[in-house]
This record gives structure tokens, sequence and C-alpha cells, in this order.
């Protein structure tokens, strides 16, 4: 349940945020990738919400879904380079991603928010701190793709 939330929060900030096309020219390495990634931080004070829904999604309805506390923050990155890797991957449409991925993070971790930050969302305002970055996360397609 909390991870269809979870889900159901990064595909609102996928659609949300315009995506733009992926540079693949190049090797991995200095490979700049431009569409938008999320660094999504763990919130560690949320608070519960008030809300149960119904939820539809490409792999069924769920009927009486009560969320519990907020639990992830994800905020777009400005600017991401490969540093070491291979070539990017060139099956890539971002015009056809209307998922999210999301990768752990191992080792160096963007910076996490130091003290409170306020969060305003259709569902809520709450003032809350972070965890590090446990994950990134990118624009992603499925195949087969979603129904039309």
């Amino acid at each position: 349940m909390k991870s269809r939330m979870i889900l159901a929060v990064l595909m609102t900030l996928a659609l949300v945020t315009s995506l733009v096309t992926v540079g693949y020219a190049g090797s991995g390495g200095g490979s700049p990738i431009t569409t938008t990634l999320f660094d999504c931080y763990m919130i560690h004070n949320g608070t519960d919400s008030p809300y149960v829904l119904e939820l539809a999604d490409r792999f069924g309805n769920s009927q009486n879904v009560t969320l519990g506390k907020s639990r992830m923050l994800c905020t777009p990155t400005s600017a991401a380079i490969v540093t070491r890797g291979p070539v990017l991957n060139s099956a890539f449409d971002p015009n056809s991603a209307f998922e999210i991925k999301c990768y752990d993070l191992i080792g160096n971790n963007p910076a996490t928010p130091r003290g409170a930050l306020k969060i305003i969302d259709p569902l809520s305002t709450e003032t809350v701190t972070f965890d590090p970055v446990p994950m990134l996360c990118t624009p992603a397609v499925t195949d087969p793709p979603l129904p039309q």
C-alpha cells in the first residue's frame, strides 16, 4: 500500500514536470543526462493522512486505500553528467515515459536538507525533516506500454 502511494506521487511528479530529451552523444563518461531526474529524500517525521482513496493504474483498481504517513519528497535535479559507465541507453524515448524507475544510491549521496522544511501538496501542508537520499528516480518506459 505504501509503495503504491509512493508510485502515485512519483508518477504525478513525472507528469507535472515537463520532460526534455536525453543527449546520447559520446561515450558514457561526460555524457549529460538532460531528462528530468529526481533525488528522493525519505521524510523522517511525516504526519498521518486522513484520506482514503480509490486508485487506478495499469495494474488494476484499488478501493478504500488508506493513506498513512508521508514518506518521501522527490526534487528534480538541475543537472546530471555521467562520470563513469557505458554509453547512455539509446532505446529510451522520453516522449513515451509515463512511469518512474528508482535506483539505490551508493556512496556519496546528495546533501540532505538541513533543518525542517514545509511541504505543500494537494493532500496536506506539513513541516518535516529528512533522512539521507535513498534513491535517484528517472522517467521510464515500460514494454508493453501503458494502454492509451
